[in-house]
This record gives C-alpha cells, sequence and structure tokens, in this order.
C-alpha cells in the first residue's frame, strides 16, 4: 500500500514539473516578426526562370528582402520571375510573370488575416570584361594594331607624336585611363589601363613606329587663272607656295598652255597666231608685282622653299573644248587654217572636225608645221627660265582615234602605201599603227630637244590609263618607257570609289613594271580631289593613298590646288605626309 501511494505521488510530481517548464518559455519580443508567422506565413524561393543559366534569389526572413544579380544581358526592366511561398496564401503581383525591376519592388503575401511584405532589391552583376578592343588617331587617319598586350601604330617620317588625338574603344561598362578622347604624347611607350566594372585591371602598352623618309614625287596641278587663282598674281603665287610647302610637296605642275594661251610671254605664240604681242597671249596679260612675270616669279618662289617647277602643257593637241575650232574662233587657226584635225563621218562620205566625245576638238598633231609649233612653245620655256622640267597629258602626243583625214595626212598615207588612201575605218588596225608612230615620234623628238638643250629638265606625261588611252586617244605610254622618253609618269586614275581604283592601279602597275626599267619612283598616279560629284570622301582619299603604299608607289599626284586649301583635304595630306619627302634621282 505504502508502495503504492509512493509511486502515484512520483507521477504527479513529474506532470507537475513538465507543465511548470511549459509555462516558463521566452516571451517573444513585440518588436521582432512573429515567429509563429514567419514559420507558417513566407517566401521560401524566388527565382528567375528564363535566364540561362537561371538566377536564384536570396531571401532574407528577418529584413524581409530578397536579393539577386543578373547578367547585363537581361533586360532588367521586363524578367520573368517564379515565387514559391506558403501553400494556401495569395501573392500580389503573382508568379510566373515578367515585372520592371530597375527600382525596389514589393511582394505582399497574404494568409488567414496575416500579411507580409518582402521587398525585391534586384541590380546587375559587376562584369569582369576589361579587353582593349580599338585604338584609334582620327587626325593620323590610322589604327592601333592589338596584338596581346601590346598595341603596334605604324606613322609615316615627320609625324608629331607628342600630342596626338586618341580615341580608345573597350569592354562594356568598364572604364580606362587615359580617357578616349584625351591628347597624349606617344613618342615613347605608353600604358593604356582597362578596368573591368567589378574592378579587375588589364594594362595595354602602345609603341609608334616612326617610318623611314619617303623618296618619290609628291606634286599637284596648277590649272589656268579662269579656274584657280593660284596664278593671277605675285601674292596669290606666294600664298600657294607657302600652303605646297606646309603641305610638303616637292613639285608644281603650272599650267603653261591652255585654250591658245600661255603662261609666259611667249614670242612663239605671237609669231604663230593672231595676237598683236608676246604679252597678250599670256592667261594674265595684265599680271604685275614680283618681276611682271607670272612664270619668273613662280620659279624664284617655289626654288626658295625648295619645289620644283614642271611646266604642264595642259591643251597639247587640242585646240577647243565644246566647239569646232575656225579661223573666225581660234588664234592659231586665224593664221594657219591648215593646221585644223579632221576625222571623217560614220558613212566615210566627208569630213569633221577631229574630236574626242564631241567636246574636245584638236588641230592636226600629224601635221609637221603643228608639231613644230608646240616643240618650239616648250624650248621656248626651257631655254628661257630655270624650270625643272615639262610635261605632256592626255593632249600631247595624242589624237583622236577619229583623225588623219585632212589633206596633209593622206598625201602622206599615200606617199607611203603606193597611192592608197587611208582606210575608211578610223580604227583599222594598220591604220591606228601608222599614226601612232608619228605620235610616239613627236614625243621622243621632244624628249631628245629638252635633253639636248638642258639635259637636267625632266620629260614627264600624265596620260590615262592604258590600254584606254590608246583605244581612244591612241597614246602608247608603255611604248614611251620602252624607249626612255618619258621619265615622270603621272597617269590619271581618277575613281570614286576605292574597288574601281584598286582595279584601276593593278591595271597601271601591269603595264608600268613590264616596260622600262620599272622604276616604282617614275610613277606618281594622278588622284582627283575635285570632280563633277563635288569633293572627293577625304576618307577615300587616305585610302587610295594607303593602297597605294601597299603596292610600292610612294608618291602621288592630285588634281588639283583649290581643293588642298579645304581643311578635309589637308587633315588627309598631313597624315600622309607629315614630314619632307626626298625627290627621286632619275
Amino acid at each position: 500500500m505504502r508502495n503504492l501511494l509512493l509511486i502515484l505521488s512520483l507521477m504527479l510530481a513529474s506532470l507537475f514539473m513538465a507543465s511548470c517548464d511549459k509555462d516558463n518559455g521566452t516571451d517573444p519580443d513585440p518588436n521582432d516578426n512573429d515567429t509563429t508567422q514567419v514559420d507558417t506565413l513566407k517566401i521560401n524561393r524566388f527565382y528567375f526562370h528564363e535566364l540561362d543559366p537561371v538566377v536564384e534569389a536570396s531571401i532574407d526572413h528577418e529584413k524581409l528582402e530578397i536579393t539577386a544579380s543578373v547578367p547585363r544581358t537581361a533586360n532588367i526592366r521586363n524578367m520573368a520571375v517564379t515565387v514559391e511561398f506558403t501553400e494556401g496564401a495569395t501573392l500580389s503581383p503573382p508568379s510566373g510573370f515578367a515585372y520592371d525591376f530597375l527600382n525596389p519592388l514589393e511582394f505582399t503575401l497574404k494568409k488567414d488575416g496575416e500579411t507580409l511584405k518582402y521587398t525585391a532589391l534586384i541590380d546587375y552583376s559587376a562584369v569582369d570584361d576589361n579587353e582593349l578592343l580599338s585604338v584609334s588617331f582620327p587626325d593620323l587617319f590610322r589604327q592601333g594594331e592589338i596584338d596581346g598586350q601590346n598595341v603596334e601604330l605604324t606613322v609615316p617620317y615627320g609625324t608629331d607624336l607628342t600630342g596626338v588625338l586618341m580615341e580608345l574603344e573597350v569592354s562594356d561598362f568598364a572604364t580606362v585611363q587615359p580617357e578616349s578622347g584625351s591628347v597624349v604624347d606617344i613618342s615613347n611607350p605608353f600604358e593604356i589601363t582597362v578596368t573591368a566594372e567589378n574592378g579587375d585591371e588589364n594594362v595595354y602598352t602602345l609603341y609608334a613606329n616612326v617610318q623611314e623618309q619617303e623618296t618619290g614625287v609628291r606634286a599637284f596641278w596648277i590649272p589656268d587663272p579662269s579656274h584657280s587663282p593660284f596664278l593671277s598674281s605675285y601674292e596669290d603665287i606666294q600664298e600657294g607656295v607657302a600652303l605646297a610647302k606646309e603641305l610638303n610637296f616637292n613639285v608644281l605642275y603650272a599650267v603653261a598652255w591652255a585654250k591658245t594661251r600661255t603662261l609666259y610671254p611667249s614670242q612663239v605664240l605671237a609669231d604663230n597666231s593672231s595676237y598683236n604681242d608676246a604679252r597678250e597671249g599670256m592667261f594674265t596679260p595684265n599680271y604685275g608685282g614680283g618681276s611682271g612675270d607670272p612664270l619668273a616669279d613662280l620659279i624664284e618662289v617655289a626654288h626658295a622653299e625648295g619645289l620644283k617647277v614642271v611646266l604642264w602643257y595642259e591643251y597639247g593637241f587640242m585646240a577647243r573644248w565644246g566647239t569646232a575650232p575656225t579661223p573666225e574662233n581660234d588664234k592659231l587657226l586665224a593664221v594657219n587654217p591648215h593646221w585644223a584635225g579632221w576625222g571623217i563621218n560614220p558613212q566615210g562620205t566627208d569630213t569633221i572636225p577631229s574630236n574626242y566625245n564631241n567636246s574636245d576638238f584638236y588641230y592636226n598633231a600629224y601635221h609637221p608645221e603643228m608639231q613644230q609649233f608646240l616643240l618650239d612653245l616648250v624650248m621656248e620655256a626651257v631655254d628661257n627660265y630655270d624650270i625643272d622640267g615639262v610635261q605632256g597629258d592626255d593632249r600631247m602626243p595624242a589624237m583622236p582615234r577619229n583623225s588623219g583625214y585632212d589633206y596633209h595626212t593622206v598625201a602622206r598615207y599615200q606617199a607611203e602605201h603606193d597611192g592608197n588612201s587611208p582606210p575608211i575605218s578610223p580604227s583599222n588596225p594598220d591604220w591606228v599603227r601608222w599614226r601612232v608612230d608619228i605620235l610616239n615620234q613627236f614625243g621622243q623628238d621632244l624628249f631628245d630637244a629638252v635633253k639636248a638643250a638642258k639635259p637636267d629638265v625632266l620629260v614627264t606625261n600624265s596620260p590615262n590609263p592604258y590600254p584606254w588611252a590608246f583605244n581612244n586617244l591612241m597614246q602608247e605610254w608603255p611604248a614611251w618607257l620602252d624607249a626612255g622618253s618619258v621619265e615622270i609618269l603621272s597617269v590619271q586614275c581618277y575613281r570614286y570609289n576605292l574597288p574601281a581604283y584598286q582595279g584601276t592601279i593593278n591595271e597601271v602597275l601591269s603595264y608600268f613594271t613590264s616596260h622600262g626599267d620599272g622604276n616604282l619612283q617614275r610613277l606618281s598616279p594622278g588622284l582627283i580631289l575635285y570632280g563633277s560629284a563635288g569633293l572627293t570622301d577625304p576618307q577615300l582619299i587616305f585610302d587610295q593613298m594607303m593602297y597605294n603604299r601597299s603596292v610600292g608607289i610612294t608618291g602621288e599626284s592630285f588634281f588639283y590646288d583649290v581643293p588642298l586649301h579645304d581643311e578635309r583635304i589637308k587633315r588627309v595630306i598631313k597624315a600622309m605626309y607629315p614630314g619632307p619627302a626626298i625627290f627621286p634621282e632619275f
């Protein structure tokens, strides 16, 4: 009995103590979230299911904050989200839709009258990309070549490297020092530091390599005063020469003969025309200042600056543009009507004024008197002035294919062909060959006369590309190279896009390198700065010059001087000609 009572007493005591332990639990802090509520009402998972890989957010149940960083490629303003939460609760805004997370976004969870508000704080991950993508120098028209951690920049002789505008492109969200658009001194190895968004740095070293001084012909044409003021006055000559010096040219192609007028007072012209005296036939008969002679002044001013003067006999055997020459409208034909050039009509029944494209009308280049007139005109300048060279072009020696049907030329042909007349077709191969030989001989006679008088005076020419020049104007400049009768060739490669220019240069080179001595320093291709479409794209000019360098050509001849005053063209020339070139020895 006593034992039973003892056992019952012990059991009651144990039950009482257990009850006391429950009642003595710690009271919750009224400022904290209700742990019972958090345990029963909460967001369990928050993730962006459409991203690859899926981005899982972190959830702080005490602060009721949801945080995640998403890739830069994600559209943070339109991201679909999946939210998992307490069963039976409702969520606003609902799971499974796309939302704008650019700013903090609240998600409200409710169940049985209880409410929790979580704040989603989403940002972008800091990327670790820190690559240097490009290094460009706009004023130099050049890009640096990136190879690993090194950047190589190649520039022409004379380039000022102490203050160069540099533009940089780097990985997205990275920064760079120095900043893009800075003017920097790159005369010594130069560091460029790219810093990723996460702080990782990548250091590149720029090396500038200066090329050797070029040897080449750098020239531009100066047309008559109706197209350019260069030769209009002594002051204009000084200004033009100063520009040539500033841009590091070494040759001036100054017009000496055009529109039956000359740059200098020509007694030869006066004696063979209806001009009253030598000065009346000048481009500028009222020229004043200096010596009173524009050619003498040009030579004096140009030579003082180290520039050579080559006289450009622009019109050569051409008489007029637009209308046929007659004794009534042409000063030479007024005295020498038999110097007119004649072709034949398509029917072969009548003669017509010899012309190219019904616009360029010619004298008779096959007539010995006309040839002698041009020889005398050139030699007058060679004998009387300290010029450095003379230049023919696409009009000297030249004649349109439809020519040679005048009385004198027909009679000469008959005398050499057993009395047979020339073929009616101007393109008959034998007839073409016979006339081309006459023109080639004129070129040789001109060369011989100049060299006999002054061996140091250069004989140059600026024809069109071959074979176009042969097929249209019967110019055979590969034969001139073989004969050695031309020392500088400025082929007119006037093209308005790079592929066309490259094709033309390649064609020119195929003939140039297979005739004569192949010395590329003799080749100074003609580039057009201003044509029918206006100013040539400066980038195209640069690209054409760079293509020349890639094929071994080290000089250019530009048509013409006026566009060189345009700052856009100046930038290109200064980038390619930052220092002087050595004039070749021929």
